[in-house]
Order: C-alpha cells, then structure tokens, then sequence
C-alpha cells in the first residue's frame, strides 16, 4: 500500500509538505495541492478521510455546537432529541458529526474545530456572535436551532412557541380554567421573550387578567421550578392551572403540588413543554407540547446540505409546527 513517503518521492516534494496537503490543504499552493492530489489517486493512495477530503474539497463532516449551560447534550431532554435526529439524518448521507460545547471551544481556541474543515456547524440554543462570525467569515455553512441571529442570511430552525403556547392556553381554558400561570425556564431572551409574549397574547385572546403573582421565572432545573412552583401554588389564591414551559420545569412543579397537599390535576393542571421522555416517568404523566425535535434536526441538516450545495435559500426561518399531547397532569 503507498504511503506519504511514495507520493512525496513521485510528487518531488517533502512528506511534511505531503502530511501538509492532507491535514491543512489551506496552507499548501495549489498546485502542490493539486500534483500531490494527482499523484495520491495515481497510486491508489485513499486510506482515509483526509485524503478523500482533499480532493473532493468535502470532509464529509458536521459540527453541532451546543451552548455550554446545555452540555451534556446527550442527557437535555430537549437537546437531546434533536441531536439524535441531527445524527440519523447526517449518518444516512454518510457524514460524520462532531460534538462539542461553545465552552470547550472557547477554552481550547477554534483552531481544533476549524483544522477539522468541517463542512457545515449547527448551533444549538445561545450562539455566541464572536464564535458564529468565526465560521461566516470563513464561509462554513452554519443553521442556527432554538435560536436567531440579528444577520437575516443566517438559516435557523425554530420550535413555533406561539402555536405551542397557545394550544396550551386553549386546552386549559377548555378545561374551564380561569386562573392561569406559568412558570418560565431562564432559556436565551430570544426564546424567553418569544414564550413570554405568546402567553399574555394567549390569555389576552380570551379576557383573562395577567396577574404577575401568577408569573414567575425559573432556572430549568428541578430545584429551583419545585421552590418557585411552591411559592405560586402556596398563595392564598393560587393558580387552578400551571403552564410551565418545559417538562424539567413541570416535574418540578408537580413535585411542589404535591408537598402542599395539592392534587394533581385536580386541584392545580400542570402542563410541560418539549414532550419529552420525562413526561411519562412522571407521576401524573405530563401533558405537554410535541416540539417536534425530530423535524427540527432534519430540518437544520436540510439546510446544510442545500447550503453547501449552492442552492439559493429564500426562506431562511424554518418554523416547525407543535401539537399537545395530552395526559393525566391537566
């Protein structure tokens, strides 16, 4: 089988100019790139990816980038599910991903990640501008998901809050609810205001009064939503129905329910958001709204490739519709 040796010695060049051409084609003229390229194919030198990458100018590789106060990716109810459908549909098309978080970026500089020539990122939650101007200027293809750039031409993939929000709102009111509040998850401000806003517009809908002792904010943490539920649901006229806006948030709250003698749903309804497999380890199981992760991952992978293969994006924002699923907890 040839080696770096065989083709630095047929191409009249250096193996370190050689190991160069494969591992960084950037810093190599072209037309050593080129004759290295040449001369790779003519003894059948192909014996991994970087090779290949050379001369398809592809790596075949994505990255999905996740804000650190999300990492681990693999155990976020939400993340999670995503990242999974970001996989299956990367892996169809025999492309490889790498993992990281925007903090394990950040402490060992871009210069890994970028030496990797990634062909595409996607940025899950919160993206840092400085870090996502790192990839624009170097023309990477990026998708955004479960968040938004001020730069229009950046492609995102957004969960439709104001739909889920307000099935929700339906829902209760159906139920004969009056008296609504919500509990809401310290996300990004983009996707806090978006959820805000589509409560109050909700209620609004159907003249119900906001009432601010009906309205907190919540770490997404099962702690910190059981003390904030606690202090809600403990009042003397507390809410008979809890929106909390994601599943981490409504196992907390229905944790609280019950330390103060509550029934749940009879006494308080208590929904979630992400329909997440915490819904059904729960007891009662949570009705919750269906983010619909999974078209969420293969919509920011569609992007990618359309990208990458020159297509012209008109819509940039992919809205992917939710829907309710309702179980005992409302």
């Amino acid at each position: 089988m040839a080696t770096i040796i065989d083709i630095a010695r047929v191409a009249g060049v250096s193996k370190s100019t050689v190991s160069r051409a494969f591992t960084n084609p950037g810093a190599v003229k072209p037309r050593t790139l080129e004759l290295i390229s040449n001369t790779a194919q003519e003894l059948n030198y192909m014996p991994n990816a970087l090779a290949r990458a050379m001369i398809t100018k592809k790596t075949e590789t994505f990255a999905f980038i996740i804000h650190k106060e999300q990492f681990p990716v693999i155990t976020n109810p939400f993340y999670g599910q995503i990242l999974e459908s970001v996989v299956e549909h990367t892996g169809g098309k025999g492309y490889s991903l790498y993992i990281s978080s925007s903090g394990s970026l950040r402490e060992y500089s871009f210069n890994t990640l970028l030496q990797k020539q990634v062909d595409g990122v996607i940025f899950a939650s919160y993206t840092e501008p400085k870090m996502l101007q790192s990839f624009l200027q170097r023309h990477i293809p990026v998708v955004l998901v479960n968040s938004r750039s001020e730069d229009t031409d950046v492609c995102s993939v957004l969960t439709d809050d104001h739909g889920g929000i307000g099935q929700v709102v339906d829902y209760l009111v159906k139920k004969k609810h009056r008296d609504i509040g919500i509990i809401e998850g310290r996300f990004t401000q983009f996707i806090y205001n978006r959820r805000h806003q589509a409560f109050l517009q909700a209620l609004k809908k159907y003249g119900l009064e906001s009432k601010l002792c009906y309205m907190a904010a919540a770490d997404a943490t099962i702690h910190d939503s059981y003390n904030t539920a606690c202090d809600i649901l403990g009042g003397t006229h507390p809410p008979t129905a809890l929106v909390c806006t994601n599943d981490t948030i409504a196992v907390g709250a229905i944790k609280a329910a019950h330390s103060l003698g509550l029934k749940v749903p009879g006494d308080v309804a208590i929904t979630g958001y992400d329909n997440s497999s915490l819904c059904t380890a729960c007891e009662p199981a949570i009705t919750s709204v269906d983010a619909n992760t999974r078209d969420m991952g293969a919509a920011a992978v569609d992007f990618l490739f359309r990208q990458i293969e020159g297509e012209e994006i008109s819509t940039v924002t992919e809205t992917v519709k939710t829907r309710l699923v309702e179980r005992e907890s409302a």
